[in-house]
């Protein structure tokens, strides 16, 4: 039988490579790493699932709450360069399981928080294990798939997203409503240690591989004015702004989406749960395939496909968005933000790929890793935390009482007791729009960045699009 091959993320001579055997094919990789997504959104949409709960028995207020929901989220961006750094020069494997192990641990621990610090405390020691599986895990996939199939396997990875947050609202909303919201912590944390112990299993083919250069040794290792290259390449910039606009209005409504259905629609935890839960993952599956269909379509036209569709599908969200935070029936009012939600999934495989494709491949972890962070700087770090500001702003007697309290009712942000979550929620509608902007604007730059890439070891093969 044929040795292991050594992991080509570190020198050939280490022993610590070899000491950890890689088993299977692209396709078992990819499943692991599909679950440890999976795995990710399932806990982050249980704690959100579980917001009114812990608010009560902790006492934490809307702008608190905000303040939780970021933080994990806050350190995840923070760790994320780091990450990034790492992950183009060493073993991949182990950071990737050191950080899904680490991220089953604090969730857990969440379990035990007795106060607004402790919680804090564990949902940022989460980031730190999100971010080591987040930046490394599609770079490894664009490793081991080809830029041909790259659009659809990175769009089935992200398929995680909605099918976890259906799953976190189900079991998160269902577990508080049965048990308690401490026991679901401990549900959806444990099986995270299984799928790190998988992760060291998973053959690494090394970086630069999918294009026919395997990138090994130290001297394959970006250089730091590599990393500032990254600031000049304006398709990189332009879609990772349209994606921070995305995410900021995703974030909003996975954080604050449960508790404006119970506070304002007046539904329960588990029918909020349930109906949210479902809607999320219908319109992530849906989103995510007609996204990758359309744009790999359009893409025997035009070789600015993927950030083309990604401005008119955030363009077509905004109304449906915009009306279904104000509409007061509340079947009415999901099946709007629905039509939404599908279409801002639908952006998710192109603009991931699109990362994939204009960043050279011995850079495409502190590529993603940049993009993470300023994806999660700029969008669902701020938004929890602004619509719970302005949640709180918007139900103050003092402005309920006055004339830009009475233009917010006009509107039909009408206060619910000391809140006006309704008023927060539409702080998305303005960033939508400019995200679309940024999408359309970043379009004209794909096919020489990613001409750019390809010459570098990365990116597609444009010599079959067309020239437009």
């Amino acid at each position: 039988m044929q040795a292991p091959t050594p992991d080509p993320a570190v020198a050939p001579s280490s022993s610590h490579s070899r000491a950890l055997p890689q088993i299977g094919g692209r396709y078992f990789a990819l499943a692991i790493l599909f679950s440890m997504n999976l795995l990710n959104y399932v806990d982050r949409y249980s704690f959100f699932a579980v917001g009114t709960q812990i608010q009560h028995d902790l006492g934490i207020k809307d702008r608190g709450f905000g303040l939780l929901s970021a933080s994990f989220m806050i350190v995840y961006t923070l760790v994320s360069p780091l990450i990034g750094w790492l992950g183009d020069r060493y073993h991949r494997r182990a950071l990737l399981s050191f950080g899904v192990g680490l991220w089953s641990v604090a969730t857990v621990g969440t379990a035990f928080s007795n106060s607004f610090a402790e919680m804090f405390f564990w949902r940022a020691l989460l980031g730190v294990g999100e971010a080591s599986y987040g930046v490394i895990a599609p770079a490894l996939l664009s490793d081991l798939f080809e830029p041909k199939h790259r659009g659809r396997v990175i769009g089935l990875y992200f398929l995680a997203l909605p099918l976890g947050g259906a799953l976190g609202y189900g079991i998160g909303g269902w577990v508080a409503y049965v048990w308690h919201w401490r026991v679901a912590f401990w549900v959806v944390g444990l099986p995270g240690l299984l799928a790190a112990f998988a992760g060291l299993l998973i053959r690494d083919p090394g970086r630069g591989a999918s294009e026919g250069a395997s990138q090994t040794g130290p001297q394959d290792r970006p250089r730091f004015v590599d990393y500032l290259a990254l600031f000049r390449n304006r398709s990189f910039l332009y879609n990772t702004a349209g994606m921070a606009a995305v995410t900021f209005a995703t974030g909003a409504y996975a954080a604050w989406g449960s508790t404006f259905y119970q506070r304002v629609r007046g539904l329960t935890s588990a029918e909020a749960g349930r109906w949210i839960g479902g809607l999320t993952a219908g319109a992530g599956l849906i989103g995510i395939v007609l996204g990758t269909g359309v744009a790999d379509a359009l893409l025997r036209y035009t070789r600015r496909a993927y950030l083309l569709m990604a401005s008119a599908a955030v363009l077509i969200a905004v109304p449906f968005g915009a009306a279904g935070i104000l509409e007061p029936h509340r079947t009415m009012s999901l099946e709007l933000l629905f039509v939404a939600m599908v279409m801002m999934a639908a952006v998710l495989g192109p603009c991931n790929t699109v990362t994939a494709n204009v960043v050279p491949a011995n850079q495409r972890a502190a590529g993603y890793a940049l993009s993470i962070f300023l994806i999660h700087l700029f969008g669902d770090i701020t938004s929890p935390i602004l619509i719970g500001s302005l949640s709180d702003f918007g139900g103050k007697p003092s402005v309920v009482h006055s004339s830009l309290g009475q233009l917010f009712e006009t509107l039909g942000a009408k206060p619910v007791g000391d809140t006006n979550l309704t008023l927060g929620m539409l702080s998305v509608i303005p960033v939508l729009i400019l995200g679309a902007l940024f999408f359309l604007v970043g379009s004209r730059h794909l096919a020489e960045d990613q001409e750019r890439a390809r010459m570098h070891g990365g990116g597609e093969d444009l010599a079959v699009l067309p020239a437009h």
